[in-house]
């Protein structure tokens, strides 16, 4: 802009600018979001920055299962989670059923994943994040990464993400092209046809339970 039209520009004009501008700028700051990427990272970077402040953590069921709620739970979006997995049988159940349903599912997800989660896992695992794959729903991406393993071939996971109100979720993973929610909907549909909705949300409470059970057990066994 040059110095003869910032003299003529009146101090009007001036104001008015900078009341659109303040106006606009909440707008733009809650529209920048992270992106898919930078979601799975941010995880990731968050995870790294306290195992490696504390590396025992990764010995402690406990301890992890406070991190994966602070950091990982609130980018899985376990409703639609379940929503897909259930599949045709979520309109079949009841508001009640639902809601038990995603609680009990969260839950079994989140320890049978910790419960094999090792030191090994963490130290010899680097991720390689390649381009999103975009959709025809501009909500929706498909994250792709390989995984390198230790003394292992590269492992293809994907990750399907959605936007939320809250910023990018996750709501399925595949491995290796197995899809965690079509290997889930397979073997609850089958249990559903043989017992029933509450059939199956009663073996989810046992299991987890039992889980629970098993770790408080742990926790209470003196150290070796």
């Amino acid at each position: 802009m040059s110095n003869g039209i910032l003299r003529n520009t009146t101090l009007i004009s001036l104001l008015s600018s900078l009341v659109l501008f303040a106006c606009l700028l909440p707008h733009a700051l809650a529209n920048a979001q992270p992106g898919p990427i930078e979601v799975l990272e941010g995880m990731s970077d968050k995870v790294i920055a306290i195992v490696d402040k504390d590396p025992d953590i990764l010995n402690d069921q406990a301890r992890l299962r406070e991190v994966a709620d602070a950091i990982v739970v609130e980018n899985v979006d376990f409703i639609l989670f379940s929503k897909w997995v259930l599949g045709k049988n979520w309109r079949k159940a009841t508001p009640e059923q639902r809601d038990i349903f995603i609680a009990e599912f969260t839950e079994l997800m989140i320890s049978s994943y910790l419960a094999t989660f090792t030191s090994e896992d963490y130290k010899h695992q680097v991720v390689h994040y390649k381009p999103v794959r975009k959709t025809k729903d501009p909500n929706k991406v498909m994250v792709v990464t390989e995984v390198e393993q230790l003394n292992g071939p590269l492992l293809d996971i994907r990750f399907r993400m959605h936007l939320s109100e809250t910023g990018w979720m996750v709501y399925d993973v595949v491995i290796e092209g197995v899809s965690m929610v079509a290997t889930q909907r397979s073997s609850i549909s089958d249990i559903i046809r043989r017992k029933g909705i509450d059939g199956l949300i009663a073996m989810m409470e046992e299991r987890n339970a039992e889980k629970a059970a098993a770790a408080t057990t742990a926790e209470a066994a003196p150290a070796q």
